[in-house]
């Protein structure tokens, strides 16, 4: 993880999910917009302790309530839904410990109108002539359509299936559609299992090199942060490290000189 914010980031978002009621309720959500009796009912949690948890999870941006009419005229009832997009990874090791959090609210291909609860500031653009470097990334989430062909295979493959008037058929399609995901997925995350597999035999080497040229365990962790974690900003290292900036910046000089390295 580079950015320092993420793992705060990070710990506010496993402060949550610690419950596992919450995360049950997460779950039940994902599947369809409920009501806090009704989550009761199902969870077999008593309703107020339902209340708890979802002022924490709306608090926390997780969810998102409304107020819906009563049919029966009476009060109006709050349904809850379900806001965040979050991709959280946890690599452990015997020479590895890695954290990443990815959000990817950005990356909307919902062909309707959001419900009027979720107020969403997404726009697309068209974008005229090439697109390269950072503009590139900082666009990626706007676009009507990806760059990138196989996500735009699958796209087109969605926005075909959602055509499909007949439901039953409809729902045939997208089952198809799910497995064919799945199974991209499953091809991408073995190979990040295997590529996961070659930087813990680098990281190993590159704990035994950094221990035959150090042994002050603040001069290991400035090496490894620079190395293995590819924190070059000398203001992060020193906020991660809890360290002065300038016994950081005298710590990079070192390596810089020592391993003929480009210090940013």
């Amino acid at each position: 993880m580079n950015d320092y914010s993420e793992e705060l980031e990070l710990d506010r978002i496993l402060a949550v999910l610690e419950n596992p009621i919450r995360r049950k309720i997460l779950h039940k959500l994902s599947r369809e917009m409920n009501y806090p009796l009704q989550l009761s009912k199902e969870l077999n949690v008593s309703q107020q302790a339902i209340m708890k948890h979802l002022k924490v999870l709306e608090e926390s941006d997780f969810v998102v309530s409304f107020e819906e009419k009563s049919d029966k005229g009476g009060p109006p009832r709050k349904l809850y839904a379900p806001r965040k997009r979050y991709c959280i990874r946890i690599d452990i090791g015997p020479n590895t410990y890695n954290e990443e959090i990815h959000s990817y609210m950005e990356y909307n291909v919902r062909l309707s109108l959001d419900p009027p609860f979720f107020k969403s500031s997404e726009t697309q653009v068209e974008i005229k002539g090439k697109v390269t470097g950072e503009m590139k990334n900082e666009i990626m989430g706007a676009l009507p359509a990806f760059t990138d062909p196989l996500l735009e295979n699958f796209r087109m493959k969605l926005e075909k299936t959602l055509n499909i008037e007949e439901k039953d058929k409809r729902l045939s399609a997208l089952k198809d559609l799910i497995s064919s995901l799945n199974q991209e997925i499953g091809v991408m995350e073995k190979k990040r299992r295997r590529l996961l597999a070659i930087r813990e035999r680098a990281y190993e080497d590159v704990n035994n090199v950094i221990s035959s040229f150090y042994s002050d365990p603040l001069e290991k962790d400035v090496l490894s942060l620079f190395i293995k974690d590819e924190v070059h900003d000398i203001d992060m290292i020193s906020e991660i490290l809890d360290t002065r900036r300038v016994y950081i910046e005298k710590l990079l000089e070192q390596i810089k000189k020592r391993f003929n390295v480009n210090i940013l």
